[in-house]
């Protein structure tokens, strides 16, 4: 998807905001998220890559959470329900 929206792969940076994923079952691998799918992880991403880098990443976590851009505060809400 950032290939076509930005002209270039970044699987560096994908693969940085996936990277939890293996530390949990498959059936709960989305809890992932929690660690950088949100506002904070995009500000993190653009320290790490850059302002592209943080474009990316931005799509990517609206991607996985159906357009939403939720805050790191967010996933802890809902880990409690």
């Amino acid at each position: 998807m950032s290939e076509k929206t930005f002209g270039v792969r970044y699987e560096r940076v994908h693969s940085w905001l996936d990277e939890f994923s293996v530390k949990y079952s498959r059936a709960e691998r989305y809890k992932h998220r929690k660690h950088r799918h949100h506002a904070e992880g995009i500000e993190e991403a653009r320290e790490l890559f850059g302002d592209l880098g943080a474009l990316v990443a931005e799509q990517h976590i609206r991607a996985d959470n159906e357009g939403s851009l939720p805050q790191a505060e967010d996933y802890l809400i809902r880990e409690y329900e």
